[in-house]
């Protein structure tokens, strides 16, 4: 079982549901890596967060990037949890439209800087048979027409990754899950919906197109995450946190994706 109240590693955690995350660690008395390309959100908040955080800057699509970033965890004690939270929306349009390139980028930035991100969180878990890895999948992750092509098919492949690794390591004390978002309130979402800062936009857009008339947010979301990082006999799942939105059918109202 990974105690996450430890040292964690979050990436893409300056903002967002990674921040949500690195401020849930901390309030739990953990310690938490902050990583990520935005020098000054990511700096920010490990002010704000005090001795228990670090910021380092890691481009997840390099590989000694992410290893130097696991090994910054790792080095502040026992490393209970990493969380592979990174990610963009990326391409977007009709699938004729895309560029080859800019959907090869898409794909790194959401599967690559996983495998990534797994593969050196295991690196250092296996030899001492403990620790959580999660990852932040989504709704696109089970199901199509909820985001554009290149996200989808990098969200499902985030899914197909974590089963199958979770067939690796299972048998070594360690566990991989993932969590699945819906719409959530994030600037991410925000910039999708013209303002990166104003997130009172998606608030009112997700909430009128949720079941519940409440929208999933960020801290909704890192609670999901800890719960995955705690939970000792679940390995390899996939938890969807959408307030049942896709249970009740609602998610087929359209996407949220341009």
């Amino acid at each position: 079982m990974a105690d996450v109240v430890t040292s964690t590693l979050v990436t893409g955690g300056a903002k967002g549901i990674g921040a949500a995350i690195a401020r849930a660690v901390v309030a739990e008395g953990g310690r938490v890596v902050v990583a990520d390309v935005d020098d000054h959100a990511g700096a920010a908040l490990a002010v704000e967060l005090g001795s228990a955080a670090t910021y380092v800057h890691c481009d997840v699509t390099q590989e000694s990037d992410v290893a130097a970033a696991v090994d910054a965890a790792a080095a502040l004690g026992s490393l209970g949890a990493v969380f592979a939270n990174a990610g963009v929306v990326g391409v977007t349009g009709r699938i004729e439209d895309h560029v080859l390139e800019d959907y090869r980028r898409t794909l790194d930035l959401l599967l690559t800087s996983v495998f990534l991100t797994v593969k050196h969180a295991v690196r250092v878990m296996r030899p001492v048979r403990r620790g959580a890895i999660v990852c932040t999948g989504s709704v696109a992750s089970v199901r199509g027409g909820l985001g554009p092509h290149a996200y989808t098919a990098a969200k499902h492949g985030v899914k197909g990754l974590v089963e199958s690794v979770a067939v690796d390591i299972g048998r070594d004390g360690l566990t991989i899950n993932a969590v699945a978002p819906g719409g959530a309130v994030t600037s991410l979402a925000a910039g999708l919906m013209g303002d990166p800062d104003d997130l009172e936009t998606p608030y009112a857009r997700l909430a009128a197109a949720s079941s519940s008339g409440l929208p999933t947010t960020a801290a909704d979301v890192a609670q999901a995450a800890l719960f995955l990082a705690r939970a000792p006999r679940i390995n390899g799942a996939c938890l969807v946190v959408d307030g049942g939105d896709g249970v009740l059918g609602t998610a087929a109202r359209g996407s949220h994706y341009p």
